[in-house]
């Protein structure tokens, strides 16, 4: 590997050629000599530039977008695309298929295109509408839609709710780079942990998984398989429904028959995690001739503090390596008031309360409950 981190920029570079050259000759700025050189030092700077881009591009923990997917399909990893939102419509009268819909969110307003029927009675009309937007935008919005399509001009009750299959983001650089590095840390067969977390973490709309085998649920044959969304929240009914039948289908209790992922003889709960709420207040001093802090800089504050809460719930599937299932989630209360000082004019930060408490949040993950974080409200006073 090249150490471009000195020699390299243009000053250097040019200094270097100057050097070659007999100090009997005049080589200070604006000489001939120096002038010649110059050019050429800035051609050779951005060809550095250029090859440590291609040597960054060329290692997984530096390389990003189609350069990662290179380096991944080697272990035979691809990255996971974003899908396409279903929802159930319901209208009072017949839709053709292909009619489309607009949801009324203003900026954030996306296409539906009519499918399948769902039910019919009582002069309603259920159909799967499937967002032309890919990602989640296309979970958003509940309520009224209007029709775009010509031909339903006697239309008077069309409104959008239940989401049938959740809409998820492409996956993102870092969760495709962790994904391929687990891949080196525990080969996956017959049904052990690496297996399932690897099977369950390719379904899009997954961001997270923790597994709790017979020994830590119910008994032997027994697994649980718990999951948040890839936003790091609560997974919805759709998405558990999604992972439950890839993993272990079957009507509840899931059967031990094999005909998902799941080897013959295990039969796999598949559920949410659930989301603590955390409600914070403190104290903070702000810098001389810093007028009403608090209210000025209180989005700053706040989106400091989420990028923590974040940074620990996006890994908050990962277990402890030993032979125990352990998932520790903490939040520290060192690392909320970090954080707050990142903005330059927080000075001091005391008294800091977490959900009532001071000190740190040690959450609760166990096979009965699997506990992600989700930033509440923030209360700053002064």
């Amino acid at each position: 590997m090249i150490d471009f981190s000195t020699g390299y920029t243009r000053a250097e570079i040019q200094q270097q050629m100057l050097d070659q050259v007999d100090n009997k000759y005049d080589k200070r700025e604006g000489s001939l000599i120096q002038t010649a050189v110059g050019p050429g030092a800035w051609a050779l700077e951005g060809f550095a530039l250029l090859l440590k881009q291609i040597q960054d591009s060329s290692t997984v923990l530096y390389a990003t977008g189609d350069d990662l997917d290179y380096i991944v399909a080697n272990r035979g990893i691809t990255r996971i695309a974003a899908t396409y939102a279903v929802r159930e419509g319901t209208f009072d009268m017949v839709i053709p298929p292909g009619s489309v819909f607009k949801t009324l969110n203003g900026n954030e307003s996306v296409l539906f295109t009519s499918g399948t029927l769902i039910s019919s009675g009582g002069g309603i009309w259920k159909y799967e509408l499937t967002c032309q937007t890919a990602g989640p935008i296309g979970n958003a919005y509940s309520g009224n839609i209007t029709p775009v399509s010509a031909g339903l001009t006697s239309l008077t009750v069309a409104t959008i709710g239940t989401i049938i299959s959740v809409g998820a983001a492409e996956e993102s650089d870092a969760a495709l780079r962790a994904r391929y590095i687990e891949s080196f840390t525990a080969a996956p067969y017959g049904g052990n942990i690496p297996e399932y977390r690897q099977a369950v973490l390719k379904i899009p709309g997954v961001g997270g998984v923790q597994v709790y085998p017979a020994n830590s649920y119910n008994g032997g044959g027994t697994v649980l398989i718990s999951i948040c969304s890839d936003t790091f929240g609560a997974a919805d009914a759709s998405l558990v429904s999604d992972v439950q039948d890839a993993i272990c289908p079957g009507s509840p209790p899931p059967s031990p028959n094999g005909y998902g992922i799941a080897p013959v003889g295990a039969a796999v709960d598949v559920a949410s995690c659930t989301e603590l709420t955390l409600d914070m207040s403190f104290t903070a001093t702000f810098a001389s001739g810093v007028v009403n802090g608090e209210i000025a800089y209180h989005d700053e504050i706040v989106e400091a503090i989420d990028a923590y809460i974040k940074e620990v719930a996006e890994d908050w599937g990962s277990s402890l390596r030993s032979y125990n299932i352990s998932y520790p989630v903490v939040i520290y209360a060192a690392r909320v008031i970090a954080a707050i000082l990142t903005i330059p004019e927080v000075v001091n930060v005391t008294s800091l309360l977490i959900n009532g408490v001071s000190g740190d949040i040690t959450l609760t993950e166990t096979s009965s409950t699997q506990e992600i974080p989700v930033l509440g409200e923030v209360t700053i006073n002064v």
